[in-house]
């Protein structure tokens, strides 16, 4: 684990970049948002005592969001071998990160129940004219193919 410090507006992850490293904030803050370009959302920001990138070290990948720094922000970053190192040296680590998880899995869920229904996006607008027409009989043509699996 090493510390790193970040000036106002400077970019700490980059959606779609590739990831292994999450970082924990020590000082600071910073903006979370997803999109690029003009289709940038702020999705929220994140203090002294969070944790950002944690996805990467379930499973290094894509990042899902963009963070920049708000103020001067400084943090602790860890990465994926490190992390597991020292879920095994302490275990009672692992119970505080899946808490995080949770905890934005559940801020998450709310978000996407809070939505109205039009803005649910595609799956959705497959679930419903699945969900109102008969799959083996519309207008006298079969139509099983247009319903496939959503995973």
């Amino acid at each position: 684990m090493r510390s790193i410090k970040f000036k106002p507006g400077e970019t700490i992850l980059t959606e779609g970049e590739d990831g292994d490293s999450a970082f924990l904030i020590v000082d600071g803050s910073v903006e979370v948002s997803v999109g690029a370009g003009k289709q940038a959302k702020a999705v929220g920001t994140l203090n002294a005592g969070e944790v950002f990138g944690e996805m990467s070290l379930i499973e290094p990948g894509p990042r899902s969001a963009t963070v920049k720094a708000v103020t001067d922000t400084e943090c602790i970053v860890t990465n994926y071998d490190e992390f597991i190192v020292s879920l095994q040296d302490n275990p009672e680590r692992a119970v505080e990160f899946m808490k995080t998880l949770v905890r934005r899995l559940r801020h998450m869920n709310e978000r996407i129940a809070s939505m109205h229904p039009a803005k649910h996006g595609l799956r959705a607008l497959f679930q419903d004219v699945e969900n109102s027409l008969d799959p083996k009989n519309v207008d006298g043509r079969r139509v099983d193919l247009l319903f496939w699996p959503m995973v």
